[in-house]
């Protein structure tokens, strides 16, 4: 007998909903199925059954106390259905309850089971699949089978296979945290109807950085497109697409202590307008996965160990970005030297020729 009710989750909130295929069946459980449920007190069957740390108990007692309350032989009931629908390893089962001690609310039968099945059986997941989703996110096992269903239609709708969609979410499953009306729609509509992506062009940046669909709409996408992109860098809508469809991975950084800092060096202490800039960018849109003292360390590299001017030193910048990713001390260096010996150059004839055909050092 169960003396705390199992509930199940919806968004964090509690659902009444129990809906289950009425052909789910599951193997009957032993409940000897791991160690000997002695002395019969939670506590101490979680504690030193399962081997759960310290911090984890204080976590199930602070969040969570009501487990303390069930049977160890109910708890029991539970993990044993998540060891053999996952191939779950003793330490996989402390790492899971660790991130979710909620997981010990649910039902075995009623919540648990059923929700496997459904992610097994919609996806079609493999064991190690559902293993990597479950171990990344447990939390999911929380939600409601309506709330799941909803959120897989969406991809769907999307135009996505079962396959891109299992892709998607073993890859990434927190993207099932994510509501559906509030998170998911809002922020694939912001680029289908401000940027105008088709829903071709969606589901590449969408399967090349799945994250997209899981930034705040206000404080993330609209901030970094709207306001630093095309305002600020003067950029086209179109522009920022063709970023985006090249490197989605552009919007993971922060705007405020990465990309605005290295804007602003940029143009105050290179001289570049802002549309120059967002040319850069447009060029070269991995300009931002470099910290702001490794570009300063190449542009010095070009001012100081070539000896070109500040005029010729923005040239090269502007021309050829993608420089900025290059080792100064390794590759640039070695094409520079031989370039240099090969055609019995000076340093002021190199910075020279490097200065005009800087793209040659990209080959």
């Amino acid at each position: 007998v169960q003396t705390s009710q199992d509930v199940l989750y919806e968004d964090g909130v509690p659902s009444t909903s129990t809906t289950i295929y009425p052909t789910d069946t599951l193997v009957n459980i032993s409940v000897n199925s791991t160690h000997t449920l002695a002395p019969d007190i939670a506590y101490f069957y979680l504690q030193n059954t399962l081997g759960l740390s310290e911090e984890t108990m204080w976590k199930i007692t602070l969040e969570s106390g009501s487990v303390l309350g069930m049977t160890p032989r109910n708890l029991e009931r539970k993990v044993s259905l998540l060891r053999r629908m996952m191939n779950l390893s003793d330490e996989d089962v402390r790492i899971m309850l660790g991130k979710q001690p909620a997981l010990l609310h649910y039902s075995a039968d009623r919540n648990l089971a059923p929700t496997i099945l459904f992610l097994v059986r919609a996806l079609d997941l493999s064991k190690s699949d559902l293993r990597s989703m479950v171990m990344d996110c447990p939390s999911i096992l929380g939600y409601s089978l309506g709330n799941l269903k909803k959120k897989i239609a969406f991809f769907h709708a999307l135009g996505y296979s079962t396959d891109g969609i299992r892709e998607l979410l073993v890859g990434t499953p927190k993207l099932l945290l994510s509501a559906v009306d509030t998170g998911l729609i809002p922020r694939m509509k912001f680029l289908l109807n401000e940027i105008q992506f088709s829903l071709e062009e969606l589901r590449i940046v969408y399967q090349k950085n799945p994250r997209l669909l899981m930034y705040s709409l206000d404080d993330n996408l609209r901030e970094k497109v709207i306001f630093f992109f095309i305002l600020q860098l003067n950029m086209e809508p179109e522009h920022v697409r063709k970023i985006l469809l090249s490197f989605p991975q552009v919007m993971d950084y922060n705007l405020e202590n990465h990309m605005k800092p290295i804007a602003e060096y940029f143009i105050t202490e290179l001289k570049f307008s802002a549309i120059e800039l967002g040319s850069i960018v447009l060029k070269f849109p991995r300009l931002f996965s470099y910290s702001l003292s490794k570009i300063k360390h190449v542009t010095g590299f070009l001012r100081y160990e070539l000896d070109l001017d500040p005029r010729q030193a923005k040239r090269v910048i502007f021309q050829a970005p993608q420089l900025i990713g290059l080792d100064t001390e390794g590759n640039l260096k070695q094409k520079l030297d031989f370039v240099k010996n090969r055609l019995g150059l000076t340093a002021v004839e190199l910075g020279d020729v490097f200065s005009k055909m800087p793209t040659m050092m990209c080959l």
